[in-house]
């Protein structure tokens, strides 16, 4: 089992929990749990905030705007296509997302002197007639930080292949999304000079052939939602065995009682400061 855009992944997690100066434990005895632990922390995450910190592409529709500025209230990382209510395609340099210089982007705009204006459908109606694919999710700094470039396929692939022979495959791991033109996928599983992924077009994206020599790159998770996850986990797996990693301490007129909480104070502090507000 390989978990499904989770936050963290194995070997995030067996490295979180190796002492200083040793090395992570290769005993895949639990593996299946902690897996299973990394997409259940994750979902938890989501579910409390209101909003989800993996990308995934999709196209969403919107009522026609009266001004220039179209509202998406959601969190909007890039956008793919943007067709106007005529059915006509609005290039990229005709708008920019807002706020400009910050990531995630809840709207897009028109540029002021730009002639391109948000128009109803050929019926005249204005509900759902734009339509934006993008790719959607929350991640801060997300086109300085949001992909680290993996490797370069020497391969081109048609759309049922799920191997992929690359120039290196060192920096991929179980579990990682991966973006190849604008197709994603999900790690399953390495070998050398070689990746192979979940499923073709996962994330909402559309499965297409590509040419040889095409970067895939690694999707970098959120830095709080990463660490909240594997605290989370931590704890969790720890008390499988009894163990507590984080405990409340309260006073009692039989003495202290010692209970774990479900939460760590740190992650359940990133869930708080990431709630979506709309």
């Amino acid at each position: 089992m390989t978990a499904r855009n989770a936050y963290a992944t194995l070997a995030d997690y067996k490295n979180y929990v190796t002492a200083r100066g040793q090395t992570a434990s290769t005993d895949a005895t639990d593996d299946v749990v902690i897996d299973g632990l990394l997409d259940s922390a994750s979902r938890f995450i989501d579910d409390e905030t209101g909003r989800v910190f993996y990308p995934y592409i999709q196209t969403l529709y919107f009522d026609t705007p009266f001004s220039k500025e179209l509202c998406v209230y959601e969190d909007l990382l890039e956008a793919l296509t943007v067709t106007n209510g005529d059915a006509v395609v609005v290039s990229s340099t005709e708008y920019f997302l807002v706020p400009r210089n910050f990531y995630p982007a809840y709207a897009i705009k028109l540029n002021d002197v730009s002639v391109t204006f948000w128009n109803s459908d050929s019926s005249g109606g204005f509900e759902n007639a734009v339509s934006i694919k993008a790719i959607w999710g929350f991640r801060q700094q997300y086109s300085r930080d949001g992909w680290k470039v993996g490797t370069t396929t020497t391969e081109a692939l048609d759309t049922s292949e799920v191997e992929f022979d690359v120039t290196a495959s060192t920096l991929f791991s179980a579990g990682q999304i991966v973006r190849y033109d604008n197709e994603l996928g999900i790690i399953a599983s390495t070998a050398s000079g070689k990746i192979t992924v979940v499923s073709r077009g996962d994330n909402g994206s559309a499965v297409v052939t590509h040419d040889s020599g095409i970067t895939v790159y690694i999707w970098q998770p959120e830095q709080g939602a990463k660490n909240a996850v594997l605290e989370i986990v931590n704890s969790m797996y720890n008390r499988r065995f009894g163990n507590s990693t984080s405990s409340a301490v309260t006073i009692t007129a039989s003495g202290v009682v010692i209970s774990p909480r479900d939460i760590p104070a740190t992650a359940q502090a990133f869930i708080e400061g990431h709630k979506d507000k709309i």
